[in-house]
């Protein structure tokens, strides 16, 4: 064999070697996209889920009000509970479509900083359906009972103690929004991310784990 065609040789197969690599590289990186993908499906689920439950709610909540409209215990309680119903089904519904609206085929740092997001938002959603459930547990039991049995519960409940509850509620609701900001929202140090981390959901930190092992292959493959 000439020294010509030796090189010839040599070159075609560092070539064909190139583009093997190169394609399991490829398959490794939809490998890891794709368990991506698998563990956030169940996250997409259940904001679909929430979604409903929200709107179920509505249906029945709405007709009560509705037929006790001038009463001032449903104006006071009945009305704050169906703007925080419509609230969790809007919540719910924001982080279904950011979740079903992730880039998949960009840069795998875009992602990751698309689902971090995702999961801040996932705990401020959370934190705000049980700082509210804290205001209006009583008025949801009330009205639910009065829904399905046609006892008017919450007539029956005097209006200053009903306020009182009330205001305790808000009282706990300022408390641990107060809480909140200070130690987890305004910086997310190695506590604030580990609160986040507990509440954001298995799926969320099942797919942050597989992006970040996707993160450290692209990087080691580019080193």
């Amino acid at each position: 064999m000439q020294l010509d065609d030796f090189k010839e040789a040599w070159s075609a197969h560092g070539a064909r070697l190139e583009k093997s690599l190169a394609i399991d590289e490829r398959l490794l990186r939809e490998l890891l996209l794709g368990k991506v993908r698998f563990a956030l499906a169940p996250y997409v689920l259940w904001r679909a889920l929430e979604v409903a439950l929200a709107l179920a709610a509505l249906l029945v909540v709405v007709p009560v009000l509705t037929a006790h409209g001038a009463e001032p215990r449903y104006l006071v309680a009945g009305g704050p509970l169906a703007v925080y119903l419509a609230g969790l089904g809007a919540r719910s519904a924001h982080l279904l479509v950011r979740g079903l609206q992730l880039d998949y085929g960009g840069p795998v740092t875009v992602l990751q900083r698309d689902v971090e997001r995702i999961r801040l938002a996932e705990y401020r959603a959370l934190k705000w359906a049980l700082l509210g459930g804290f205001v209006l547990w009583l008025p949801a039991a009330l009205v639910l009972f009065e829904a399905l049995t046609g006892v008017e519960a919450l007539a029956r409940v005097e209006l200053p103690w009903l306020i009182a509850n009330l205001a305790l509620g808000l009282g706990l609701l300022a408390l641990g929004q107060a809480l909140s900001k200070r130690h987890v929202e305004r910086e997310l140090g190695p506590r604030a991310r580990r609160v986040v981390d507990a509440l954001s959901g298995r799926a969320l930190r099942t797919a942050t784990s597989h992006l970040a092992e996707l993160a450290r292959f692209e990087s080691e493959n580019q080193g």
